[in-house]
């Protein structure tokens, strides 16, 4: 049998006829990444774990038979081995080179082989155990002191049971690859390394499948908007490669990583507040606890992603400081943030950027997959894609509130009032329900559509978006659900006092309180000023609940006091509407004359929202049929639904629109003013993959 081994070992070791100059260079830098990244205080835990390794190579509290999909036992054991490998391989550790740590490694790594442990979640199986091996075998083998070369074939062959590359997309297209490099090092192999080098960078590319889409949003689980989460992966994993093989013959192309670049700096580090991130681009993992906070991006350690970029793209230094110093809290959340505006036609994920606040927009399509629940995980999801709210000033005005949260009533969203939570009946995502969702955009001001058909609402929602103000609009809100049905402007955590004006009084909100003609309400330096006094239920309050609830994986409770204010459009409503200015960065002294009336409402109906923004001149319109629409001496008229913006109503027009759905390929609108007279303006729109992007025309 061993002679059996010792053949396949030559064989694994002979594929390349030569060493090869880079792989020297790139095993050091990873073997430099994994020093860094186990400290003294982990190598010594790492010992005293190696001291209660039982005489077969195992520990006693590994549930070896576990096949957990989240959080899975057994991966723990590969932990521990790394370590102990990093310990054992260290030149400058206190254990470099010590036999006894070299056989309990020896034990392990036999055990590992010998049970071969698997979990029901195939990333598991065939990334993360994988590449736990691969490191393992890279460090022993720095340390001059490899495994056995029975063992070191077992293992090598372990990791070739793993799927390939191939098939895979995105971030797990990337993963897999990665322990494809870690065997290509290992074996000296430059064929194996040039293919994996191959499929590490595949996903550097525009897709209309799982990966990097060609508006630079990023999707996963299919259609599914992940620019964190598994974007996160794919950034940090691609950044990572990238590192390695910097200056090496395997060295990234040039217009791939000025792709990575824009998805990094424009996309995002624009969902970033501070060091906080939007929870609609984590997916499930939003039911996981600390993952809005970021704050490890720029953690000063070669190994943190800031750091990591720094050396893929120097040119990059500025920017990176900027982020560094936000993201460490160094320089206030609004440093340097330039006022833009973003829609991701392939993502249904709109930006709103500006120094004193974020305003993001998540919505989905019959083209998109609504958040996912799965493995346990995100369980009470059922509505936080119909045109939820990510509103942040601070950046922490949502983190770690989800076990807390009342999940039928997610900001900015219109829902069903369930009496009792309720839970995802379609685990892994399903399709949005209807086609003309979108937004246009001119990179600074913009506005959204979302045609809402879910769990028996229907609903028109229309965001139009300025500098100062964002203003909020539903009509055509239907349903014949036996719940009340409502219609959130926010639920995060309370921030002090709650005012509110009432019939042009100012008052305190105390505790849970409905209103029925209110004129604005205030909290947190933010105001929600309603274009027609509206009735509302204000709740400021202590709520409570526990991780378990949306995430079975996880433990722990959260309580705190949150803000909470909704509108009620009551049980079986017909046609019924809102319409709201947000106004971040506002005090409660200065409210009472602030101007929003500078908004004028042009309409607020299920085929055509539309408002002006007498100051910035600035017409936004969601037309959700062929129509016309009058705003003040200028009137528009559109031959297919679309979305628009015009700019200087009284000089120079410029005309933004997209149309969302794909299904024309021109269209025409008419423009009348009395200085300019009628002008017919033909748009030649976009086709796929860019068909719901905004086409930009100046018109004299």
């Amino acid at each position: 049998m061993k002679k059996l081994f010792f053949i396949l070992l030559c064989s694994f070791l002979s594929l390349a006829a030569y060493p090869q100059d880079d792989m020297p260079l790139i095993l050091s830098r990873i073997l430099k990444e994994l020093y860094a990244k186990s400290s003294d205080n982990q190598l010594l835990r790492s010992m005293l774990e190696y001291d209660n390794m039982r005489p077969d190579g195992s520990w006693a509290d590994i549930d070896y038979a576990s096949t957990h999909a989240t959080n899975w036992p057994p991966i723990r054991h590969l932990e521990r081995m790394q370590l102990m490998a990093v310990a054992f391989s260290k030149p400058n550790s206190i254990y470099a080179g010590n036999q006894d740590i070299y056989q309990k490694l020896v034990k392990g790594m036999q055990y590992w082989y010998t049970q071969n442990p698997k979990s029901s979640n195939w990333w598991h199986n065939d990334i993360s155990a994988p590449q736990y091996i691969g490191r393992i075998l890279l460090l022993t083998k720095s340390a001059k002191t490899p495994l056995p070369p029975d063992l070191q074939v077992a293992l090598l062959a372990k990791m070739q049971e793993a799927q390939p590359p191939f098939t895979f997309t995105g971030a797990n297209k990337l993963d897999i690859a990665i322990h494809n490099i870690y065997r290509a090092l290992y074996t000296n192999n430059e064929k194996l390394m040039t293919t994996a080098v191959r499929e590490a960078f595949q996903p550097i590319n525009f897709t209309t499948e799982e990966g990097l889409q060609h508006d630079y949003s990023y999707l996963q689980h299919k259609e599914q908007l992940m620019i964190s989460a598994y974007g996160l992966v794919f950034l940090t994993g691609e950044y990572r490669v990238a590192a390695w093989l910097a200056g090496t013959k395997y060295a990234l192309q040039e217009e791939k990583r000025h792709m990575l670049n824009n998805f990094f700096f424009n996309t995002f580090a624009r969902t970033l507040r501070g060091r906080y991130i939007d929870y609609n681009v984590e997916g499930r993992g939003v039911s996981r606890p600390n993952t809005l906070d970021k704050k490890s991006l720029a953690a000063k350690d070669d190994n943190a992603l800031l750091n990591i970029i720094a050396i893929v793209s120097p040119e990059k230094e500025k920017e990176l400081q900027v982020l560094q110093q936000r993201i460490s809290q160094s320089a206030l959340p609004s440093y340097q943030v330039a006022p833009s505006h973003t829609y991701f036609w392939r993502g249904d994920y709109t930006l709103h950027t500006r120094p004193a606040y974020s305003f993001h927009v998540r919505t989905v399509s019959k083209r998109t997959i609504r958040t996912e629940a799965g493995n346990g995980e995100n369980l009470l999801a059922t509505v936080i894609p119909d045109g939820s709210v990510n509103l942040v000033r601070r950046g922490d005005e949502y983190y770690n509130i989800m076990p807390v949260w009342e999940w039928d009533k997610i900001p900015g969203v219109t829902a069903r009032d369930y009496d009792t939570a309720v839970t995802l009946k379609k685990h892994w995502g399903e399709y949005g329900s209807t086609d003309f969702v979108g937004g246009v955009t001119d990179s600074v001001y913009g506005a959204t559509a979302y045609t809402q058909e879910y769990d028996d609402v229907q609903a028109k929602k229309g965001y139009f978006f300025f500098d100062k103000e964002v203003v909020c609009m539903g009509a055509g809100i239907t349903s014949n659900a036996p719940q009340n049905i409502t219609t959130t402007l926010n639920q995060s955590w309370s921030r002090g006092k709650v005012f509110i004006n009432e019939k042009d009084k100012i008052s305190e909100v105390k505790n849970n309180t409905a209103y029925n003609n209110i004129n604005w309400l205030w909290h947190d330096s933010i105001a929600y000023c309603f274009l027609q006094p509206a009735a509302v239920h204000i709740s400021n309050a202590v709520q409570s609940g526990s991780w378990t609830a949306i995430n079975k994986n996880r433990k722990g409770e959260e309580k705190g006091k949150v803000f909470k204010a909704w509108i009620n459009h009551h049980a079986n409503p017909v046609n019924a509407s809102y319409a709201y200015v947000v106004v971040p960065g506002v005090s409660a002294k200065d409210l009472p004359v602030y101007n929003y009336a500078a908004i004028k409402n042009l309409s607020n109906t299920a085929v055509l929202q539309a408002v002006h923004h007498q100051e910035l001149d600035i017409v936004q319109a969601i037309f959700y049929e062929p129509g016309s629409l009058q705003a003040g001496d200028v009137k528009i008229q559109v031959e297919h639904p679309c979305i628009l913006q015009i700019k200087d109503l009284t000089g120079r027009i410029q005309l933004s629109i997209a149309e969302p759905t794909g299904r024309y390929a021109n269209l025409k609108v008419e423009v009348t003013t009395p200085r300019a007279g009628k002008k017919i303006i033909p748009v030649t729109l976009p086709q796929a993959p860019y068909a719901g992007s905004s086409v930009i025309l100046n018109i004299q």
